[in-house]
């Protein structure tokens, strides 16, 4: 590796480093107020809530990875640009293709990087987190129940009359729950254990002495339905007055699902996943892993400013492109996933016509010759824009 490759991968790995921490602590920040609100809202201990935000990270780092090198090319080149290294070192002979060299070794290795993240990180710690609020839910119980005490978590209603000191067994429970159908549930019995949380398993009560009542919902015009009443002698339930299962199994969302389950699901009926929805997910996570070698092809060319320019709006330019390139993105992929288009049209035309404008920018820039002396098509854009609003929208002088 060359002595100009190592140093302009030292000038873009610097900021892009501060750029994904910075990225990361604002993102996170962000959802922690709604992480910290259930937490609270569940009694949770806040290394429940550090828990539940590592789960997050690879979500954000897949994000923030590619927008923070894409950002440092554009800072650092278009400081270099205006320091005046960058007329130095083409003036040595070293053409674009040399300044690309080292970005495109960065972008090489964030591909790899990125494809672990959005293969295997970020499917299962979505399952992750969707268990931990399992989990909290569950957990919670044990530290907000009370003796001779109303506790409702997630609909249900609880009250104990005697609790035992290991909490393990209490005697004369009521349970009542509100289902989403306009049901509602109500459970007595004179004894019973709980049993706590165990992995992925429920809170449960093993349950004596009670009875069972489930009060339909009112049928047409109002009218009210008989209640079905049971009396039991033994009966177990979890906390939402049902039968306990375990949380689901991961891969019942597509999202879930990591890149080599996804081809595998092609082609073949996956329970609760329509085949759209895996298409869409599986060639999204690949048009954005292999979107990440064009970025210093976009942004390279904007970030080099000529050396007379009053001002530079490479940097405006290629925020204002990478957003709406995501966009596109992020709507081609919902189209899909609805089935209104095919992933050839909804994300690849998108990534073809991304990486058209990479080429195109990167050959405009090493092909034309500056005029250095001359104002570049954009700043004479932007400065008529501006004397057309000082005219239209600036003071006017006081009329006799």
């Amino acid at each position: 590796m060359s002595l100009l490759s190592r140093y302009l991968i030292g000038q873009i790995v610097r900021p892009m480093l501060a750029i994904v921490f910075v990225a990361l602590a604002v993102l996170l920040a962000e959802r922690m107020l709604r992480v910290l609100d259930i937490v609270i809202g569940w009694r949770g201990s806040m290394l429940v809530l550090l828990e539940m935000l590592g789960y997050l990270v690879p979500h954000y780092m897949g994000v923030a990875l590619p927008a923070a090198f894409f950002i440092a090319v554009l800072v650092v080149f278009g400081r270099l640009s205006r320091d005046g290294e960058v007329d130095a070192i083409l003036a040595a002979g070293r053409g674009l293709h040399e300044l690309l060299r080292p970005l495109l070794a960065i972008a090489a290795l964030l591909v790899a990087i990125n494809a672990v993240i959005v293969s295997h990180l970020q499917p299962y710690s979505r399952y992750a987190y969707r268990a931990a609020l399992f989990a909290l839910s569950n957990v919670s119980f044990l530290a907000l129940v009370r003796e001779r005490a109303f506790v409702t978590l997630g609909g249900t209603t609880y009250a104990v009359e005697r609790l035992a000191p290991e909490r393990d067994r209490l005697e004369g429970l009521v349970l009542f729950s509100e289902m989403t159908d306009g049901s509602s549930l109500a459970i007595t019995a004179r004894r019973g254990r709980i049993l706590a949380a165990e992995g992925d398993q429920p809170v449960r009560f093993d349950l004596e002495d009670g009875v069972h009542q489930l009060v339909p919902p009112p049928g047409p015009g109002g009218a009210e339905r008989p209640a079905a009443t049971v009396r039991f002698r033994s009966f177990t339930t979890d906390l939402k007055g049902a039968e306990p299962k375990p949380f689901r199994p991961r891969g019942e969302d597509e999202r879930e699902l990591t890149l080599p389950e996804l081809v595998g699901a092609l082609g073949r009926p996956v329970k609760g996943i329509d085949p759209p929805e895996i298409e869409a997910e599986l060639h999204g996570r690949l048009t954005r892993v292999l979107s990440i070698p064009l970025l210093p092809l976009v942004a390279l060319p904007l970030a080099i400013a000529r050396r007379r320019a009053r001002r530079s709006y490479g940097l405006v330019a290629g925020l204002v492109l990478l957003l709406a390139y995501n966009q596109v993105l992020h709507f081609g992929e919902s189209l899909v996933d609805d089935g209104k288009l095919s992933p050839w049209s909804g994300l690849w035309l998108p990534f073809l016509l991304f990486s058209a404008l990479g080429v195109a920018l990167t050959w405009w820039r090493s092909a034309r010759v500056p005029h250095a002396a001359g104002s570049d098509r954009l700043e004479l854009l932007v400065e008529r824009l501006e004397g057309w609003a000082a005219r239209r929208f600036g003071p006017r002088g006081s009329e006799s």
